[in-house]
């Protein structure tokens, strides 16, 4: 009977806080393949502590990013903290070149078919940029303009726009019109 009254506890809170813990992560993780991972860790924690202790739901999505933060601490070493992001060459203007290419590629004239979708999504994933996988779940997925996701990567919007590009530009190149290429 009490594990019935701790299971609908949790399943309450998982339902209120996922969304929200699962874009803090991603934007917090060096590799987005290790969200999943992390997710699973912050959420068996809330598990174990529902059935330990009475906790109050007033606070409970800060008291999840307390913990998201721990465990993405401990999932990371110190080699992998450390992070480079390279400058953007600017013209003469002062003004950085990506800015002055001229985009042709439209993501929705992409013809993805469902069974590609998968390959397509690994290939992103697997990028060595793991800004890259980062950048297109959260614009393709949870809808964040571009403004909104330099501000929580603390990038600029001119990196994030050079990563959409590129990578549409690649993906365009190997999957073509909805095929998968055997590049």
């Amino acid at each position: 009977m009490a594990s019935e009254t701790y299971l609908s506890k949790f399943n309450n809170v998982y339902d209120k806080t996922y969304l929200d813990l699962l874009k803090y992560v991603i934007i917090k993780c060096h590799n987005i393949n290790d969200a999943n991972d992390i997710i699973q860790e912050i959420y068996l924690e809330l598990w174990n502590i529902i059935n330990k202790k009475e906790l109050s739901n007033d606070n409970i999505k800060s008291y999840l990013i307390g913990i998201a933060n721990n465990k993405i601490k401990k999932h990371y070493t110190l080699l992998q903290k450390i992070k480079t992001i390279s400058i953007f060459e600017k013209n003469d203007k002062d003004i950085e070149l990506i800015d002055l290419l001229e985009d042709k590629i439209n993501i929705e004239n992409i013809v993805i078919q469902k069974d590609n979708w998968l390959t397509i999504w690994q290939f992103i994933k697997s990028k060595k940029n793991q800004d890259i996988p980062k950048v297109f779940y959260l614009y393709y997925k949870l809808e964040l303009s571009i403004k909104e996701i330099a501000k929580e990567l603390n990038v600029s919007e001119s990196y994030i726009k050079n990563l959409i590009y590129r990578t549409l530009k690649e993906l365009q190149k190997k999957f073509g019109d909805g095929g998968i290429s055997n590049d």
